[in-house]
């Protein structure tokens, strides 16, 4: 079917065309995620997703949707957008134009932010944020530029040093001026419609052990067949079920490649593969390394990162 102006237009201000679950397999090496990504990318797209996300826009301008706002945004842009409400930056460009690292994102779970509030209770002020972020925020003033700053200079930091820098920063969240963009939440979300048995199943997913996923088996226990399954599950997700199972299956694989001695042959197993060569295969594709490689880097990282020497007064220097 041909996309007359009028679905084109729609599509650009997220009229009718649902938004696309966007979906980060568990990570067990770090708790939260923090990423940066050009535009276009296939990840800036009309999408939602379970986690909340704090989001910079490091340079250019545009459009920005978020639920039922549509507005103009500039560089340094700072927005917190709360779980599945739907959201995207789309910036005019030629054709062929790009541009690099335009967004930079930290991501964070419910349970990870509730947990950190529970152990921190200094952190309590972000309870009000957290609750409007379900409205999308913005972020102005001078701590806000300082708070974008923070979260570009996380990705140049590692471990416990981007750990600490990003309580920092949310602690310096609360300090910031900010508005509400959206009046509510966006009601066409697939978590009301019908991809809503889909949405709930693939955050069952995430938590799974992924050796114990069948394609047959979750497809019958939706009543579908593997077929209307897998179609279902591409219009909500923007990508197969068997490339999201893999993502799944390498992520499971790289926590026990940094967690365990296990021997590559168990954890190709022990991840959901059939063979080492279909394993090493998916590994480099989604990686750019090998799983040994993998294990070495992740080696020597701790290294780096752990070294520390004991003074004679017992207490301990970092070197």
């Amino acid at each position: 079917m041909v996309a007359t102006r009028e679905d084109r237009n729609d599509r650009r201000r997220g009229g009718r065309i649902p938004a696309i679950l966007e979906l980060f397999p568990e990570q067990k090496v770090e708790s939260f995620r923090w990423h940066r990504h050009d535009y276009p990318a296939p990840i800036a797209c009309w999408n939602y997703h379970p986690e909340y996300e704090l989001h910079l826009i490091t340079h250019g301008a545009g459009r920005v949707m978020i639920g039922d706002h549509i507005g103009p945004f500039e560089a340094r842009q700072l927005v917190l957008v709360g779980p599945d409400l739907p959201h995207a930056w789309f910036s005019p460009l030629g054709g062929g134009e790009a541009m690099a690292g335009r967004d930079v994102v930290l991501q964070f779970s419910q349970s990870w932010i509730d947990g950190l509030i529970g152990l921190c209770p200094e952190l309590a002020g972000l309870l009000r944020l957290l609750a409007e972020s379900r409205h999308g925020l913005e972020f102005s003033g001078g701590q806000a530029l300082r708070c974008g700053t923070m979260l570009e200079e996380l990705g140049e930091r590692t471990g416990g040093a981007r750990l600490a820098g990003a309580i920092a920063l949310l602690a310096d969240l609360t300090s910031c001026s900010w508005r509400r963009l959206a009046t509510r939440h966006d009601p066409e979300t697939p978590e009301t419609t019908k991809g809503g048995q889909i949405a709930r199943l693939v955050r069952q997913l995430l938590a799974a052990d992924p050796a114990e996923i069948r394609h047959q088996r979750i497809a019958a226990s939706l009543g579908m067949t593997a077929s209307t399954f897998s179609r279902q599950f591409r219009a909500l997700t923007g990508e197969s079920f068997m490339g999201f199972l893999q993502r799944l299956r390498v992520g499971h694989a790289c926590h026990l490649l940094t967690t365990t001695p296990l021997p590559v042959t168990d954890i190709c197993r022990a991840s959901g593969f059939g063979n080492l060569s279909n394993f090493n295969r998916a590994f480099l594709s989604l990686r750019g390394c090998t799983p040994r490689q993998f294990r070495q880097q992740a080696r020597q990282i701790a290294m780096a990162e752990t070294r520390a020497v004991v003074v004679p007064s017992g207490g301990l220097v970092l070197s």
